[in-house]
């Protein structure tokens, strides 16, 4: 979590500007260009933008590629890159393969069962919530979309999802109930999702900024 008094900026000093501009990298760096010597005036300044900052941080770590990990040797889980260690049954299996084929195919099967496991408590949770349940629910890995839902109340997750965030694969959820009263995503769609999940925007952008992708 960026903090404004203490996490590393890099700073460019540049007398001739009237203002101080913050801005973000690709890679997560912060960069400050002032006319300001005073590391404390500058430093105040960030702590001004700082829930700024932290939101553009989090999106671009949550805008990494899914392989982010070394296949056979990692991997990737609720949003944060394990060993295989500590998943000991999925890291035996694969200790006795050398057949990346059959490893990768260890992995979907990990995230099947993961996601059979654990999604359909909260759908539950939600469901009740919504009042809105779906008549069936799919599992299966899908190259391009989190979920759908389809006009007979059928809703399909995409097993890659146990990949991401908590509140990442809450908004799959909802999202996808929600479309059991709105078939679209109008405004009405928009406002059903924001009122179970209040900071629907900001998954949202991180979402899109993720493909399912491979391993």
């Amino acid at each position: 979590m960026f903090d404004a008094f203490n996490s590393p900026i890099t700073l460019h000093y540049r007398p001739r500007n009237r203002n101080t501009y913050i801005t973000i990298t690709h890679e997560g760096e912060v960069c400050v260009r002032t006319p300001f010597k005073d590391m404390k005036r500058v430093r105040t300044l960030l702590k001004e933008r700082e829930g700024w900052i932290r939101s553009k941080l989090t999106l671009i770590r949550s805008s990494q590629p899914l392989q982010q990990y070394s296949l056979g040797e990692s991997i990737r889980f609720r949003g944060e890159i394990f060993p295989l260690s500590h998943f000991p049954a999925l890291s035996a299996k694969i200790q006795q393969c050398n057949n990346p084929i059959n490893i990768e195919k260890y992995y979907f099967d990990f995230y099947k069962k993961e996601a059979q496991l654990t999604i359909p408590s909260r759908v539950s949770y939600y469901a009740r919530k919504m009042g809105l349940a779906p008549d069936e629910i799919i599992f299966k890995r899908m190259r391009r979309r989190w979920g759908s839902c389809d006009s007979r109340r059928r809703v399909t997750f995409n097993t890659l999802m146990i990949q991401l965030t908590y509140e990442q694969i809450d908004y799959i959820i909802v999202h996808e109930l929600a479309h059991l009263k709105h078939m679209n995503h109008s405004k009405l769609f928009h406002a059903l999702v924001g009122e179970y999940l209040p900071e629907h925007k900001k998954v949202r952008a991180e979402l899109r900024a993720i493909r399912p992708l491979g391993h």
